[in-house]
């Protein structure tokens, strides 16, 4: 993680979420895929500072889930956590968003305890 993401972060996280927007994110990033690995790496730097180790999104309360869509709001974009009973056999496909070209499109999955977590964002639209 780059010096000023890691920066960006701990100057976020050092007060409460701000109005949706309000603040100027710019991320140098080769396309969507990259856009979309570095907003999964915000989240998980941020999970970092409220759960202890290893993270774990069933592990979430409700209030770290808020905190999470206030503070990518904040910047600009959407975060969404579906949550679903998993089926017997799943196949993580969590490269395939390389496949895609729209941010909406990409997910991230986790199996945890039953459950099929899918993380994804968009861009906030007011």
């Amino acid at each position: 993680m780059s010096h000023e993401l890691s920066s960006f972060i701990t100057t976020l996280l050092a007060t409460p979420p701000h109005a949706p927007g309000s603040i100027q994110l710019e991320i140098d990033t080769d396309g969507v895929p990259g856009l979309y690995e570095v907003l999964l790496t915000i989240m998980t730097e941020m999970l970092k500072t409220w759960v202890a180790p290893p993270i774990q999104l069933s592990s979430l309360r409700p209030a770290d889930h808020e905190k999470l869509v206030a503070y990518f709001a904040s910047f600009g974009y959407l975060f969404k956590l579906e949550v679903t009973e998993s089926p017997r056999a799943v196949r993580l496909r969590n490269r395939e968003y390389l496949t895609h070209s729209r941010l909406q499109d990409m997910v991230f999955q986790m199996l945890e305890d039953g459950r099929l977590y899918t993380v994804s964002f968009d861009y906030l639209r007011r």
